[in-house]
């Protein structure tokens, strides 16, 4: 089997939090998901981009949830989630050849936060499997989200899952910070930070793929992001 790269790109009007994405940048996801496709094909990966939701819950960044699917995992080893704001740079390692398929893959969130006592990652760099997936599956729903909204008017999808790795007891593969660095044009991946890539279009790292596109064919259009 192989290894999935996914990213997930359904625009933020109607959603009932759409001012939660109220920092996409278009370029910025024009950049993302080309530099991500061709990362992926360097390495023999397959890439997919979702673009219909299928959770249909707050606002579309919850639509990961949706990996944690068997059908995913019937057809590949490994599904690496990134957000759309985060740039792989192409000369950077193979991710999956630091990945452990039998449990769940994040990177300890860069500003060092702690979540019900203990380390917290940032939901943007994330890979699952078949084992990691069993595990966290069931107590994945609808219901048991509204619960901790009402306890919680602030609960989101990264406050969600980063419970949801302490509670199931899964296995954890802390990966190294450089895979998910906030705007470091110098890591293995550089993840743009919230409003930083609205208010600052002309960050290094923007700069620095910006650059590595004119070399490339893009293979999803800006237009496509509008």
């Amino acid at each position: 089997m192989k290894n999935l790269i996914v990213q997930i790109f359904i625009p933020k009007k109607g959603w009932e939090e759409e001012e939660r994405l109220d920092f996409q940048n278009n370029e910025v996801l024009f950049l993302s998901t080309n530099l991500v496709y061709y990362y992926a094909k360097k390495y023999d990966c397959d890439y997919m981009l979702i673009n219909k939701a299928s959770i249909n819950f707050k606002h579309p960044t919850w639509e990961r949830f949706a990996l944690f699917d068997d059908n995913f995992t019937k057809k590949y080893n490994n599904i690496l989630y990134l957000d759309t704001d985060v740039f792989t740079w192409l000369d950077s390692p193979n991710i999956f050849n630091f990945i452990d398929n039998k449990k769940f893959n994040v990177v300890r969130h860069i500003a060092k936060k702690k979540w019900m006592n203990s380390d917290a990652f940032n939901a943007g760099v994330f890979c699952i499997n078949d084992k990691s997936v069993k595990m966290m599956k069931p107590f994945i729903s609808k219901e048991i989200w509204i619960k901790n909204f009402i306890k919680d008017p602030l609960w989101e999808d990264s406050k969600e899952l980063n419970t949801l790795a302490q509670i199931t007891n899964v296995e954890i593969n802390w990966l190294d910070e450089m895979w998910n660095m906030k705007n470091d044009p110098n890591s293995y991946f550089t993840h743009l930070w919230g409003q930083q890539k609205k208010i600052n279009p002309e960050m290094p790292a923007i700069q620095k793929a910006r650059q590595l596109l004119l070399t490339k064919k893009p293979i999803f259009n800006i237009l496509d992001f509008s």
